[in-house]
């Protein structure tokens, strides 16, 4: 069963740094180049489908993955994949099986921006909802922090070095092990080495930049410690979802 990419990506239109035309072995992905249309058609099909890592597709079944980035910085549009992080925050809902947030952490993620700091902004961001709103049996998909380094390598280039990546990444185990806890992967050296969050994720996301703080300062010992903190956080995330909620 092949793999059908769902992409944020502001600079994928045609002739753009990430244009898919660039791509050559991977099934050309679907594209939005806005925070809000990526929200309304995910909202609508992971509503729909009763399996949202599956997309029906010239007349059979794709497995999904996502590749977002943050935003662009050649055509202006800011704070977007922030955005797409609020919209799953707001939908926090741990008692429901079927929340959005909780359907979408079952869909393997590559975070595929240039700027190092945004995208560990977003990975720390989706890990923390991931988990929590995992019910104990539910698989939580794993995360790929990959840089598509444009100014570095060219379009070309920098795309082959993105398409390997992700092709290694998904012929893997896409899924964390029943024993890999929200802790292990927090503790990820690519995710605590960069907790600053920018002024634009900040703005979208600020609450969990205080939850981060949470953790670091007082890092879990033992299995009990991390239940106990878990639970804590959880129960913060309710409260803010109820507040984002909250009509401005």
């Amino acid at each position: 069963m092949a793999w059908q990419g769902i992409w944020f990506e502001p600079e994928a239109g045609p002739g753009g740094l990430r244009d898919p035309e660039y791509l050559q072995v991977l099934v050309p992905p679907i594209v939005y180049p806005y925070a809000h249309s990526f929200v309304n058609a995910e909202t609508a099909r992971v509503r729909e489908s009763r399996d949202p890592g599956l997309y029906w597709k010239d007349g059979e079944h794709h497995r999904v993955y996502y590749s977002l980035a943050h935003d662009s910085r050649e055509t202006g549009v800011g704070d977007q994949g922030c955005r797409i992080l609020r919209w799953l925050f707001e939908s926090f809902d741990p008692d429901d099986e079927a929340t959005l947030a909780a359907r979408f952490s079952e869909i393997p993620v590559i975070l595929h921006g240039d700027h190092r700091g945004k995208a560990a902004a977003m990975a720390n961001a989706l890990t923390l909802i991931r988990f929590l709103t995992a019910d104990e049996d539910q698989a939580i998909a794993k995360i790929m922090v990959w840089p598509w380094d444009v100014n570095r390598l060219g379009p070309g280039r920098a795309a082959h070095e993105y398409e390997t990546r992700v092709r290694e990444f998904l012929a893997a185990s896409v899924l964390y092990p029943e024993d890999v806890t929200l802790f292990d992967v927090l503790g990820r050296a690519d995710l605590r080495s960069f907790r600053e969050f920018a002024a634009c994720c900040f703005s979208q996301i600020g609450f969990v930049r205080s939850l981060l703080d949470w953790v670091d300062d007082g890092w879990p010992e033992t299995r009990e410690q991390e239940i106990a903190l878990e639970e804590k956080l959880r129960n913060s995330l309710i409260d803010e979802a109820r507040f984002l909620k909250q009509p401005d």
